[in-house]
């Protein structure tokens, strides 16, 4: 392929992938607006969304390489038919959904328990039956999780590495994920620590946290993450695989590795527009898409260092199921419910940029981000 031939299928795919990625979320904003005023959860359109960026690359490669042997056919296959099935049921759960928001079936007394267990693990126990298609949305990304394993291992050695998923220096990789974690942690659980010592709270928070550990649900949490991750893996490499894998070296061919790092955590902000107007919060819009860019940007350059050294996806993919996922067992709640109707305060997002940038930001100055090699590898990717 020459070089007038190469320029006219990056383009291509990058048309295909700011269309599926972009275009189609920000116009899926019509029906979370109509299902928000019904008072219908959205959480199915948002799990739909996640899986957009991937989606957009498999198209790419489905369209602009027909005849070439190393695409991963059903790799890239399982990848567009889960976000179209994804789609059409979150579709589904706005206009055409018989239940209504206050239609809710408790799950406990439904399995003939007095309510105890539940009080004591604090597990929520009640099902909105409006989320019957967020229910069969996760048995669909399940079953598509499968899937896409069988097509990684059912693709060829050179078909993975063409496609960009070959699981490269794992060693390191495991290590930056290790990492990831121990920071991860600092960042969230260190604040409250310094609250606690310098307004004379700690014992509050020890209790708070002896009594998280002694939870049963806590260790099945933990126990459960490696189980939950490989079933769940088509979600987080839907947003990896777009971000690090196909954007990442495009900004950064143009822009550079430094500029186009920040430029991608930027646009990866844009892209939660929909979530973050329409799920994420009600009364703090303004502050939560600020503080969104701040997480993307810093969090990107970290996840954007972690590829770069490892050239390896599935690192990337990791930390972000652990950044998604970490967040409600840590905080006690076991659900992604958490992240729903967030008030936030301005002066919390300065806490945010500060302490972001500090665990995360300052790996912008890494060696990976200055090197000339990785800069040539990402204008060659």
């Amino acid at each position: 392929m020459d070089t007038a031939d190469t320029k006219s299928v990056e383009k291509k795919r990058l048309l295909i992938f700011i269309v599926i990625a972009y275009c189609v979320s920000f116009l899926m904003m019509i029906p979370m607006y109509i299902g928000k005023q019904k008072g219908i959860d959205l959480t199915q359109i948002v799990n739909a969304q996640m899986c957009s960026p991937a989606a957009g690359v498999a198209l790419g490669f489905l369209v602009c390489y027909k005849g070439e042997k190393r695409v991963p056919k059903m790799f890239m296959g399982v990848l567009i038919v889960n976000y179209v099935l994804q789609i059409i049921l979150g579709l589904l759960s706005v206009f055409a959904n018989p239940f209504g928001p206050d239609d809710v079936i408790d799950l406990a007394k439904l399995a003939g328990s007095s309510g105890d267990t539940a009080q004591l693990t604090g597990a929520q126990t009640t099902l909105q039956l409006s989320q019957i298609y967020t229910l069969i949305g996760q048995y669909v990304l399940i079953i598509c999780s499968v899937l896409l394993w069988i097509g990684y291992f059912v693709a060829r050695k050179e078909g993975r590495k063409f496609a960009g998923l070959s699981r490269n220096k794992e060693g390191i990789g495991i290590i930056l994920v290790l990492l990831f974690i121990v920071l991860y942690l600092v960042r969230n659980i260190g604040p409250l620590m310094l609250d606690g010592l310098f307004n004379k709270t700690m014992p509050i928070y020890q209790q708070q946290y002896s009594d998280l550990i002694k939870n049963p649900l806590f260790i099945l949490s933990l126990i459960s993450l490696p189980i939950n991750y490989l079933l769940t893996i088509i979600a987080f490499l839907g947003e990896e695989y777009g971000w690090r894998y196909f954007l990442m070296p495009i900004m950064q061919k143009k822009f550079g590795m430094k500029a186009g790092v920040l430029l991608l955590g930027f646009v990866w902000g844009l892209w939660h527009i929909p979530v973050d107007t329409m799920y994420y919060t009600e009364d703090s819009i303004p502050q939560m898409i600020i503080g969104q860019m701040i997480v993307c940007v810093t969090m990107g350059i970290f996840f954007g260092y972690a590829y770069l050294k490892t050239n390896n996806i599935w690192v990337p993919v990791a930390m972000h199921f652990l950044n998604n996922n970490l967040i409600a067992i840590i905080t006690g709640t076991f659900s992604g419910d958490v992240l729903r109707n967030q008030h936030i305060e301005w002066l919390y997002l300065v806490e945010v940029l500060f302490l972001d940038f500090i665990f995360f930001g300052l790996f912008i100055f890494a060696k990976e981000y200055r090197s000339k090699k990785k800069a040539k590898e990402a204008a060659d990717a």
